[in-house]
């Protein structure tokens, strides 16, 4: 019996009203269970924040970095990321439910353990990114840097990849079935063979797969 396909459907947008009031987080040190809500935080740094079950609720980022930020189980919903530098920030065992990161920097970003749902990430640099363990249902990746990136063992439903570089990441022991990777650049991904079944690529993708097909591309 053949095995169903999800569907893909567009993740759904983060529910804002039209006009939040800016938000003064200031610069003290946030407890466990704190929560953000309802506003806007745009132009600074938020830096040397740890904490665990932190939650923003309605909430927009507009061009803010990250610096030196772990935080543990940390709960998103209708957050928006645009501008924003989140590299090397640690979001472990997060949830995430419409949420968006737009032209954003995220090189080392750590989502591992994650559960995404309706998530999009746009023009996004998420180079060496870590989705290891992630659960993600209708996650958009598009018009982003995603090298050497590394989705081992993430659960994939309604996933999209789209124009996006993914040369050198990681899907070990994750399952393609249904993703289309035919418009994203690759030389080579980490895939196993089982994983791979199903998966959507043009035809001169296939020689990147050669070795785990075990053929002999000739040029």
């Amino acid at each position: 019996m053949a095995t169903k396909k999800p569907k893909n459907i567009d993740p759904e947008a983060p529910r804002l009203p039209s006009r939040l009031e800016p938000l003064d987080v200031g610069d003290e040190e946030w407890e466990d269970k704190t929560v953000i809500e309802n506003g806007r935080i745009e132009s600074r740094t938020i830096r040397d924040q740890r904490a665990d079950k932190v939650a923003f609720d309605v909430v927009v980022f507009d061009r803010v970095t990250f610096d030196r930020v772990t935080l543990e189980r940390v709960e998103l919903t209708d957050v928006v990321f645009d501008s924003c530098d989140l590299s090397n920030v640690i979001f472990r065992d997060a949830v995430l439910h419409r949420v968006e990161f737009v032209n954003c920097k995220l090189l080392g970003f750590d989502l591992s353990n994650a559960t995404l749902r309706n998530v999009k990430f746009d023009k996004c640099h998420g180079q060496y990114s870590m989705f290891r363990f992630a659960d993600l249902k209708y996650v958009g990746i598009q018009d982003s840097q995603f090298e050497k990136s590394d989705f081992y063992d993430a659960v994939f439903s309604g996933v999209t990849f789209a124009d996006t570089e993914l040369d050198q990441t990681q899907f070990g022991n994750a399952r393609l079935a249904g993703i289309d990777l035919s418009s994203c650049e690759f030389r080579s991904i980490g895939v196993t063979l089982e994983g791979l079944r199903g998966c959507i690529v043009r035809s001169d993708q296939i020689e990147s797969f050669g070795s785990l097909l075990g053929v002999v591309v000739k040029e």
